[in-house]
């Protein structure tokens, strides 16, 4: 159902945000455990390893730990998700430590490495007196290479990185605030040819972007009302014409009126602008009210409605079941609809090399159904099985240009029609020894009726990735793994034929050897098969290549 108003909505939104940094609690304690949805455990299947493999000791990152009454998390494996597109198997080739996790690391740390393709890495993080309760540090990255898979220096990448951020536990909540900046920059070396005298930075690609989080977790041990609440503000703009400056907020909060009910609410209200060759403001608001009711000791029933607000106003049913039959065994389905706000910089993660005059639109799922299983035996495995079918409109896939085919558009499937997919998916970590880790996710994806589209381009019908790690000798662990990725189809649109494209197979390996308990030493290589597989059309990857690295902690 659709309906004209916006002021319902976001009012609602403004009210709940009030509500949830209004409540005033009591003093207590804070225990570390994590977010739990019944009274069973989580179970993290880790193999028993000698701590020298760590050059860093770890600190509690007490967002993932605090106890709150409920699952502030419902992705795995309950939620209903849209389909998503891996980019992380292969390249460009990035490092290691793109990403710094809040508190993840102790005082200080610095890692240097170097490889072939003129690779550079140093990636830092200096912490400032951290105790229990307060943390505060700086992160640093530079991540490069200075030549690529074709025409050398052409196909360079580079990104670097500086983050400042602060966790502060307080009686009645945990603060977190973060300022980051990071640079991008990488070339558009799918061209055909490139003109003689082509300076090296020329028909490349550099964006800059600056974000600032702040998130406030309630203190709930015992209390009725819990909530999680944060905002980030990020600005993003490069040497092309497109800018996008986003403000995202969300608040997710759960009441518990008696003894196994519950009322759950999240909020997320995004107000964005988006400049390419027009300007134009995108304002997305979503509220989601549910209750949660344990109709027996190990069955759960959660049913709400979930309204997003774009031009128009759109509700959509969501029901969650879950059966717990013992640990090993736990039943889940859903049923559900949503929207997924599609920004500038979502989809520069998934692809860097978009057109100057791209347009954005959000896709909607307009239902989908979903089912399976998950368990764990507390001791060395833990599973999940899952299958989802759901129709989708305005489903993105990326194309090359027609104007340029060395960058690429994106493309939408038309409101009207309903792209059908189907998604199975089986996920396992197994500790085979106290020295033998595998993790195994297998995910299957079949796209139907996709109208005016011949395939699902650059979308894999398969993706397999394969993890291990093996602690070989007190001090050196090995860490071999393997990706597959299959069914990828690209688009020419000067021929206006699609193009099959090879399976990727990637397979890697990394060795650790801790020289000290404070000095490691780190070889990987990746790409063992040496194949310049191109993930999307007209861009090859690089073939085999190598890092090797130090890593200090003091």
């Amino acid at each position: 159902m659709r309906f004209p108003s916006k002021i319902v909505l976001a009012s609602s939104f403004s009210l709940i945000s009030i509500l949830s940094f209004g409540q005033q609690k009591k003093e207590g304690t804070i225990q570390n455990e994590e977010f739990v949805t019944e009274k069973v455990r989580k179970i993290e299947v880790q193999p028993t390893m000698s701590r020298s493999f760590e050059a860093l000791n770890e600190i509690p990152d007490y967002s993932k730990d605090h106890k709150v009454d409920f699952n502030f998390d419902l992705s795995k494996p309950q939620s209903l998700v849209l389909p998503g597109i891996q980019t992380n198997v292969l390249g460009p080739r990035t490092g290691e430590e793109l990403k710094s996790p809040y508190a993840s690391k102790a005082k200080n740390s610095i890692k240097i490495g170097a490889g072939n393709y003129g690779h550079t890495l140093l990636n830092g993080h200096f912490g400032y007196n951290p105790t229990a309760k307060e943390l505060r540090g700086l992160y640093i990255n530079h991540d490069a290479n200075s030549i690529g898979p074709t025409d050398n220096a052409f196909s360079s990448r580079s990104e670097n990185e500086v983050k400042i951020y602060s966790q502060s536990l307080w009686s009645k909540a945990l603060l977190k605030g973060s300022v980051d900046y990071r640079r991008i920059a990488t070339n558009f070396y799918g061209k055909e040819s490139i003109p003689a005298n082509t300076p090296e930075d020329a028909f490349g690609v550099r964006y800059d972007q600056i974000k600032f989080n702040g998130d406030v977790y309630s203190q709930t041990e015992g209390k009725k009302f819990s909530y999680q609440a944060g905002t980030e503000f990020s600005s993003l703009a490069g040497n092309l014409a497109p800018k996008e400056w986003m403000s995202t907020s969300y608040v997710k909060a759960n009441y518990a009126i008696s003894e196994g009910l519950s009322l759950r609410i999240n909020g997320d209200a995004i107000l964005s602008n988006f400049t390419s060759n027009t300007s134009t403001n995108r304002n997305f608001f979503r509220l989601k009210p549910s209750l949660s009711y344990d109709v027996l000791p190990r069955l759960n029933l959660q049913a709400g409605i979930n309204a997003v607000q774009e031009e128009e106003l759109s509700i959509y049913p969501s029901v969650q079941v879950r059966f717990r039959a013992n640990d090993f065994i736990r039943l889940f389905a859903g049923f559900e609809g949503d929207t997924q706000f599609n920004s500038y910089h979502s989809s520069l993660l998934t692809n860097p090399w978009l057109s100057q005059s791209i347009t954005l639109q959000n896709t909607q799922q307009k239902w989908a159904v979903s089912g399976g299983l998950t368990g764990t035996n507390e001791r060395n495995v833990s599973y999940e099985l899952k299958a989802t079918y759901g129709e989708y409109a305005k489903m993105a896939f990326f194309t090359a240009s027609a104007a340029d085919l060395s960058q690429f558009d994106i493309q939408y499937s038309t409101a009207d029609a309903a792209v059908s997919v189907l998604s199975l998916q089986a996920n396992m970590k197994m500790t085979v020894t106290d020295k033998i880790q595998s993790d195994l996710q297998v995910d299957y994806t079949n796209y139907g009726n996709l109208g005016n589209f011949l395939y699902a381009y650059h979308r894999p019908n398969i993706q397999i990735a394969w993890r291990n790690s093996i602690a070989v000798l007190p001090k050196f662990k090995v860490s071999p793994e393997i990706y597959y990725l299959g069914g990828l189809y690209g688009f020419n649109p000067r021929t206006q034929k699609a193009t099959t494209l090879d399976n990727i197979v990637d397979i890697n390996v990394k060795g650790e050897y801790a020289i000290t308990e404070k000095l490691t030493a780190t070889l990987s290589a990746n790409n063992i098969v040496g194949k310049n597989y191109q993930r999307y059309l007209f861009y090859p990857t690089q073939g085999f290549n190598f890092t090797a690295t130090l890593a200090y902690s003091f």
